[in-house]
């Protein structure tokens, strides 16, 4: 009996000291994770710029796509299409 108390001691000490590793090391990771989480962010807008970029050239070709489609020159179809 008395060797499965000590076994379980040794296990809940072991448990409390990786506990005050991680304790410990957990906020240098989060700080040395926020630049490259701002690179993240920057490539992102980055990114979302030129897909608003390349959107804003494709669209007047889709509605020019469409007014061929219609075969009315005078009324264009600028609905959007699935």
């Amino acid at each position: 009996m008395g060797d499965g108390i000590a076994a379980l001691g040794l296990l809940w000490m072991l448990f409390v000291a990786v506990l005050a590793i991680l304790w410990i090391l957990v906020p240098f990771a989060i700080f040395g994770i926020k630049p490259l989480l701002r690179d993240l962010i920057r490539e992102q807008k980055t990114t979302q710029a030129l897909l608003t970029t390349i959107s804003q050239q494709v669209y007047p070709i889709s509605v020019e796509a469409t007014r061929t489609q219609a075969g009315h020159a005078d009324r264009i179809d600028t609905t959007p299409h699935a």
